[in-house]
């Protein structure tokens, strides 16, 4: 067994090689596509492929392979501990040849290794997939009357109004976060979140419910577990986790949308949507064909637009080799709601809090448990509000766990009556209320 200096001193060896790796390689930046783009393909009547160039430097990413390929043989043992810390160096190591393999039909199988794609089986196996659930949700989401669900007379927030909403929510924060929040005119995304930074894309309007939960998933999550990571005494290097940590990231930016009550039903139908694209990608369907299926449901050119990229980003736009991070969101909820029943069940609030510790998967909890038993890894600096409610988690997992036990459809039964009183008042062409 490892002495605890023995530990620092491993954790301080591979801090040196990953967070060197983590700040040069971005995929999300190197695989965005420029606003000119955009521009280039709404001036041509949005009729014609996008033409993207990807601009990789592929000498330094070679380097970076090698540098965390040699680290990787120097972890030994298979303990928990060696086992994530050459999970997470692996990571990047794959981090790295998804870059190199921009453009290509390998990066649609390195993408679906590291994320999984619609296709993939959820909870270690079984018969259901990704696709299952996205569609599940779409199905109840429609049953609810989604259409309906928007109230048209809302005012939307302007970009600068959202920047200065979040201002004023970071400075009541307490304990504070420091995290600079500006207008991005080459930012693709409306929001986009780093560990010190909040870019807005300059002419993105917020609707009430979407500003919650863009702070409670950009902030409150993927900023703070950042920020919780980077104030780690002896594992800086959990201020990035690699792609292996992005299902759990952003599993749990969506259950604190869940739990907040900041996931509208709009939010959750895109999620479900984007799992739908991925799959028809995955089966051939080009950007064009996404970009217009989309328009067939409705959405604006723009957002359609924006939802076609992500899908197309990194990979090929003619079709067959798709991004498929979107497909891995409704996933990561289904295990972080999992693991937080099960621990919260249990009264292991400590062991709870570790998962927003820093940017890491739900399969590095053993061995931070280990490390925060022994000293060497901290307590959170900053909870998320969800989490700091303890009295109030407690509770709702203990209700929803009988709620899963029920068998939901004896009990619909009882209100049959009302189902069909209330379809013979809702007119086809008479909007609810």
């Amino acid at each position: 067994m490892r002495t605890d200096d023995e530990i620092r001193d491993l954790l301080s060896r591979v801090a040196k090689v990953l967070i060197p790796a983590s700040r040069k390689a971005k995929l999300l930046e190197a695989i965005s596509w420029p606003r000119a783009v955009e521009d280039q393909f709404f001036a041509a009547g949005a009729g014609a492929l996008p033409s993207v160039e990807y601009v990789i430097e592929r000498d330094a990413a070679n380097t970076r392979i090698a540098s965390l390929r040699a680290l990787e043989s120097t972890i030994a043992g298979d303990d928990a501990l060696a086992t994530w810390l050459r999970n997470t160096t692996r990571a990047f190591i794959d981090g790295n040849r998804l870059l190199l393999a921009v453009g290509t039909a390998e990066f649609h199988r390195l993408s679906s290794e590291l994320y999984g794609s619609a296709r993939t089986p959820f909870l270690g196996g079984g018969s259901m997939c990704n696709l299952d659930l996205a569609v599940h949700l779409e199905a109840r989401l429609r049953v609810l009357g989604w259409d309906d669900a928007s109230d048209p007379d809302e005012p939307l927030m302007r970009a600068h109004e959202f920047v200065e909403n979040v201002r004023e929510r970071l400075r009541e924060r307490t304990p504070h976060l420091e995290i600079d929040v500006a207008l991005d005119e080459r930012c693709t995304a409306k929001v986009q979140a780093g560990r010190s930074r909040v870019r807005v894309r300059h002419d993105a309007t917020f609707r009430a419910l979407e500003t919650e939960s863009l702070w409670v998933h950009e902030v409150e999550t993927h900023a703070l577990t950042a920020q919780n990571g980077a104030a780690q005494p002896h594992a800086t290097f959990l201020v990035a986790g690699g792609p292996r940590s992005t299902r759990t990231q952003e599993g749990l930016a969506i259950f604190a949308e869940l739990y907040e009550h900041s996931l509208g039903i709009a939010r959750m139908e895109r999620l479900a949507l984007r799992v739908k694209l991925v799959d028809m990608a995955e089966s051939g369907a080009s950007f064009l064909e996404l970009y217009r299926h989309l328009l067939g449901l409705g959405s604006e050119p723009r957002d359609a637009y924006l939802d076609a990229q992500r899908i197309c980003r990194g990979g090929r736009v003619e079709g067959g080799a798709p991004f498929t991070k979107d497909a891995c969101y409704l996933a990561g909820l289904l295990d972080v709601y999992t693991f937080l029943a099960a621990l919260t069940r249990g009264g292991l609030r400590d062991e709870v809090e570790l998962v927003v510790a820093g940017r890491l998967s739900l399969d590095d909890i053993p061995a931070l448990i280990e490390l925060r038993q022994r000293g060497i890894v901290d307590r959170p600096r900053y909870l998320p509000h969800w989490l700091r409610r303890w009295d109030g988690l407690l509770p709702y997992f203990a209700f929803t766990s009988f709620v899963g036990d029920v068998a939901l459809s004896h009990v619909e039964d009882r209100y049959q009556r009302v189902l069909e009183l209330a379809a013979r008042q809702t007119a086809p062409d008479k909007p609810r209320s």
